[in-house]
């Protein structure tokens, strides 16, 4: 099966439970609630690859070299490699989501260097913001403060959706100043680099997303803009 089917799958298995059950406890499917939990979903395969990144920064380096000789720098190959056959046993494995990291630093050479700023900053989420993400998908669905060992009051979790996730609109204002100011947009077709705004700018508007839902929660100490 193609590896995008694979990632898809994987989303949609950390995002459609949690609609499910916001339904059969709340009695009503919240769109901010949808699409918070989904862009969760998404963040926690990023996570993923994230590790994947660290784990195997050496190969992503000898694959990025090997690729830019294949195909030149500033572009990207053909199929790209979320449009690859793989097999179930490459879809569990890290070493083979490497190549997204790649595959990418054809676009942006920092993915292919553990000095730079992009390596650290996206290794450092993948370790820092998985379990918060994960447990703000659990409190945005049912309420902590009711179940033992968690016993979370909204307010708790308001303020730890502020910090993650202002950790991650910072994170991404940064990585999306250094690829400007370091020009890599330069020689890069324009469909490539919608790839890289709009995928900045997602980590932008749903971080923000949250942190004002979260807000909320702090003064309130309630979950109303998630459950009605």
């Amino acid at each position: 099966m193609l590896a995008f089917f694979y990632a898809s799958a994987f989303v949609l298995l950390f995002w459609a439970p949690f609609v499910y059950y916001h339904r059969e406890v709340h009695g009503v499917v919240n769109p901010t609630h949808c699409a918070l939990t989904l862009f969760n979903a998404v963040n926690v395969l990023i996570c993923l690859w994230e590790h994947a990144l660290f784990l195997h920064r050496d190969r992503i380096r000898k694959h990025h070299a090997a690729l830019k000789k294949r195909h030149g720098d500033r572009t990207l190959p053909s199929p790209l490699c979320l449009f690859e056959r793989i097999t179930p046993r490459q879809a569990l494995s890290y070493e083979y989501w490497s190549v997204i990291w790649s595959t990418y630093s054809l676009l942006d050479p920092s993915y292919a260097n553990q000095t730079s700023f992009g390596f650290w900053i996206d290794t450092g989420n993948g370790v820092v913001t998985l379990a918060p993400t994960l447990l703000l998908s659990v409190g945005a669905t049912w309420d902590l403060a009711n179940y033992s060992p968690l016993g979370l009051s909204n307010r708790a979790l308001g303020v730890l959706g502020v910090v993650i996730n202002y950790q991650m609109l910072y994170g991404t204002v940064l990585y999306f100043g250094n690829y400007c100011l370091n020009a890599y947009y330069r020689k890069t077709a324009g469909p490539h680099v919608a790839t890289v705004v709009v995928a900045n700018a997602i980590w932008i508007a749903f971080p923000a997303m949250w942190m004002r839902v979260c807000w909320e929660m702090v003064a309130t100490d309630a979950c109303d803009a998630l459950r009605s």
